[in-house]
């Protein structure tokens, strides 16, 4: 019984997580989708970046046109990715999210994760709500810039 039990969590959570795998990828700028929710969607993705840097693509999905102008196109994206300071997020063990601070059309959102190593590093993703065609209504990511976590 207890076997039988164990395997159909076993299969519940390989499930889950290949849905969750395939979800990211369907995932597109959206006016549905919230500040936050933007974030949640590119961390992820840099979770399962694999060796074809699809994490990556994905996330470079959810730039804003300005933020693209100063980091694309993509293979200059993925390059700045991998560098020391953005790299801690690639395949990154976990996520905590800190408030959400809004002020009218622009965002900001914290959040500190745990790499691959164990460490904890901080990011800060500012985002707009976009006002142009493609785009419009939708929340984008202008700028993520690390920063230091302080012990108290």
């Amino acid at each position: 019984m207890f076997k039988k039990k164990l395997f159909v969590l076993f299969i519940l959570i390989i499930n889950s997580q290949v849905w969750g795998h395939d979800h990211i990828k369907q995932s597109y700028p959206s006016p549905n989708l919230k500040a936050n929710e933007i974030v949640m969607i590119q961390l992820n993705a840099m979770k399962q970046n694999d060796q074809t840097n699809k994490g990556i693509e994905i996330t470079f999905r959810f730039a804003s046109p300005k933020n693209k102008i100063q980091t694309g196109p993509l293979s200059r994206f993925i390059m700045l990715v991998k560098n020391p300071a953005y790299s801690p997020l690639l395949n990154h063990l976990s996520s905590t999210f800190l408030d959400l601070k809004y002020n009218g059309n622009q965002a900001i959102q914290e959040v500190i994760i745990t790499t691959v190593k164990g460490s904890v590093k901080g990011f800060r993703f500012f985002l707009s709500l976009q006002e142009d065609d493609e785009f419009k209504d939708c929340w984008m990511t202008d700028a993520v810039m690390p920063f230091k976590i302080i012990d108290v």
